[in-house]
């Protein structure tokens, strides 16, 4: 009994919920603000990763976005995160997707104070997932890319499908939700899930 206990423990992860959110490449970078880099504002639990000083403006058919918050550092190329309630309040279809998928992305128009893009292929929808490092990883016998539930207590708590693996050499582990999952399951940044292993 004191074994499966411990396990249990070993499976929590924390959740980080993820609000809408943008990454520039340099260039959009230097484009929107004339800078080289991103201030940083707050650091955020994966190590390589923070929230940014800087905002920018979005703006789909139906509606804008005035402030927009940065994460950092520069991407290869400028990926905005809504959720699917974002992108009807902004009237733009995009896909649910990895990080960096961005073939069929959403259209975005993109205003910051030196500024303005407009990127045809920018706007996703994140896929759920965690990330962790390689030896996380080991240690629950999953690989990247693996598929897997996560349940979740409190009085709204369910379980959930489809989180995808991600792993990075300085990961820690993270379960990413965008605000609509959060909310439909009653969930707050901080809170854990439990890793469902089939």
């Amino acid at each position: 009994m004191v074994l499966t206990r411990l396990q249990d423990l070993e499976l929590q992860i924390v959740v980080g919920v993820s609000n809408r959110h943008a990454h520039l490449s340099k260039a959009d970078l230097a484009t929107l603000f004339g800078l080289d880099a991103m201030t940083v504002y707050r650091k955020v639990r994966q190590p390589s990763d923070f929230a940014a000083e800087e905002t920018v403006s979005v703006s789909g058919p139906r509606g804008t976005f005035p402030k927009l918050r940065l994460m950092g550092p520069c991407r290869a190329k400028t990926q905005v995160e809504l959720s699917l309630t974002d992108c009807v309040t902004l009237g733009i279809t995009a896909p649910i997707t990895q990080s960096g998928y961005l073939d069929d992305a959403g259209p975005i128009d993109i205003v910051g104070p030196a500024g303005k893009i407009h990127v045809e292929h920018g706007v996703m929808v994140a896929a759920r997932h965690i990330h962790m490092g390689p030896s996380h990883a080991r240690a629950w016998g999953v690989k990247d890319q693996d598929l897997v539930k996560v349940a979740f207590g409190g009085e709204r708590g369910g379980v959930m499908d489809n989180f995808i693996i991600r792993i990075k050499d300085d990961w820690v582990p993270e379960i990413h939700l965008d605000t609509d999952e959060a909310n439909a399951l009653g969930l707050h940044d901080g809170d854990v899930g439990k890793l469902i292993k089939e």
